[in-house]
């Protein structure tokens, strides 16, 4: 498994590292600048010391006093940081060491202490002024620093009464001391020891920091991104971040806060898409759902049309002269008083026979309606003109609603008055002790349709019948042949209107016919 770091982590670890290699370099050069300055300072302490060995041990010189020479050499040697102090003459000989074995001794000119007075094939000094430095180990692998002071010869010497050296010869010898370097190495453990320290102590402090600062700076405006991003994803469109600070973040935080506003207001849109888009299907579902009841009633209806067309012609005939020898009966004066009733009964139910095959031819004839532009408003106030002083209409108030900028409408008005004086009639059936019919113009917004509502007060229709209302035949009265709705639908669907019923048993039925309005281009469609 993949090991997770945090962006803390990360951090503080990358600048650990970086901050522990800059230290490593810095105290490797640090550690460097030290010792290079700890060997100058003990290099210029060791020619002090030779110094200090030359003055002191001058006067036993002039005397020519060896003992007293070697004795104060000899003491100095003691010192802890001494290792070894000779003298060495021209010649190379050891005359003084404080190691006893190398008194007397030749050093050879290659020898770390004469190397720098003598050169290959000649023993002559370059420079008066030379003092040589070097550094070694022991044998038990101590660093020391060996220091070497040349012997001048100074005119006291080449002049004394005591001795006599050459004035030619510069060097008379060399004073050659070895410092031990261990209490340098101390100081340069203990330095790096106390680098190392403060680098820890610096390494937790920035870390510490670090930390800190990222988790409040980053790590807390990561989490909150973190929590939208999860509550975005759990739905909740309004979540948004708080912006506290005006920076990269800052920018970041508000930059999701409007990809948030951006995906609401996508999610309001497409909700509101499948919502309309529901609705549109439920709509359109309807709208098949009508023009499938519609084309299988106008099959129906062409079918049974021809059907009664056919049985209206064979019953016509035999119906007419049955009505026309019962007249000739009925005016016979020979005819018995008491049968005349009867006769009379015979002739009314012929002649109601005969209506009812004219409506049969009506049904089944397919009449071309003959269109003209007309007042919507104006056909209803003549219909109700013809039917308002009729008994079944004495105790039923009319009230009419009309729009006064309502246009033309383009259909038969023949036609058309016969749909609204069916309507109305059917209105006074439903409500035999009177009651309210109200009747409604308008025109609906884009559509290029005139709209009629016909409402009553009545009985209302029940749901099961209200599905066969327009079926040729059906009724629910008691007296009426059930061709009145059925030829209305024809006759406004021949005038590329549509008719609409909605009724509830108890609170009354409303009848809504579009009819197209003049020069909408609806004008000359059929009815869908």
């Amino acid at each position: 498994m993949r090991l997770r770091l945090s962006l803390i982590v990360k951090l503080t670890l990358a600048t650990s590292l970086i901050l522990v290699g800059f230290m490593g370099i810095l105290d490797y050069i640090n550690l460097k600048n030290f010792r290079k300055a700890t060997i100058e300072y003990a290099i210029s302490n060791a020619d002090q010391l030779t110094e200090i060995i030359n003055q002191s041990t001058y006067d036993a010189m002039m005397k020519n006093d060896k003992a007293s020479l070697y004795l104060m050499a000899d003491r100095i040697a003691q010192s802890r940081s001494i290792e070894h102090i000779s003298i060495i003459d021209r010649s190379g000989k050891v005359v003084f060491s404080s190691h006893k074995s190398e008194i007397g001794t030749i050093i050879d000119q290659k020898n770390a202490a004469c190397i720098f007075c003598h050169q290959p094939n000649n023993t002559r000094l370059f420079s008066p002024t030379n003092n040589s430095s070097r550094l070694y180990r022991t044998a038990n692998g101590a660093e020391v620093l060996g220091y070497t002071k040349a012997i001048y010869n100074q005119p006291e010497c080449s002049t004394g009464a005591c001795h006599f050296h050459d004035k030619d010869h510069h060097i008379l010898g060399v004073l050659d001391i070895t410092l031990s370097l261990e209490s340098l190495r101390q100081q340069s453990h203990e330095y790096r020891m106390q680098f190392i320290v403060m680098t820890c102590m610096l390494l937790l402090f920035i870390g510490v920091l670090i930390t800190f600062l990222t988790q409040r700076l980053v790590d807390r405006p990561v989490q909150r991104l973190v929590q939208h991003t999860a509550r975005v994803s759990a739905g909740d469109m309004d979540a948004r971040i708080p912006i506290t600070s005006d920076d990269e973040l800052g920018d970041l935080s508000e930059a999701v806060n409007d990809m948030t506003a951006g995906l609401a207001k996508a999610n309001e849109e497409l909700k509101e898409w499948a919502g309309n888009l529901e609705h549109k299907v439920e709509e359109r579902s309807q709208e098949i759902k009508q023009m499938q009841a519609q084309l299988h009633r106008s099959e129906k209806l062409a079918s049974l049309g021809n059907l009664v067309a056919g049985i209206a012609h064979e019953i016509n005939n035999p119906l007419s002269g049955i009505l026309l020898y019962a007249s000739i009966v009925d005016n016979d004066k020979r005819l018995d008083p008491s049968l005349k009733p009867d006769l009379e009964r015979i002739i009314a139910e012929c002649r109601r026979c005969a209506d009812i095959v004219k409506q049969l031819l009506e049904f089944s004839r397919e009449a071309l309606p003959h269109k003209e532009a007309i007042s919507l408003n104006n056909l209803l106030d003549r219909v109700v003109g013809l039917l308002q002083h009729q008994p079944s209409f004495q105790n039923i108030s009319i009230k009419r609603s009309y729009d006064p900028d309502l246009g033309d409408v383009f259909v038969d008005s023949n036609q058309m008055q016969q749909v609204f004086v069916n309507l109305f009639i059917n209105a006074s059936h439903a409500m035999p002790k009177g009651g309210l019919i109200s009747i409604t113009t308008s025109q609906p917004d884009g559509g290029g349709f005139a709209c009629v509502e016909i409402g009553d007060n009545g009985c209302g229709i029940s749901e099961e019948d209200l599905q066969r209302i327009f079926d040729p035949f059906f009724t629910t009265k008691a007296e009426g042949t059930g061709l009145g709705l059925s030829i209305s639908y024809g006759f406004v669907e021949n005038n590329a209107g549509k008719i609409e019923v909605a009724s509830k048993v108890g609170v009354g039925t409303t009848f809504t016919i579009l009819l197209p309005l003049q020069g909408s281009g609806e004008e000359e469609q059929g009815a869908i």
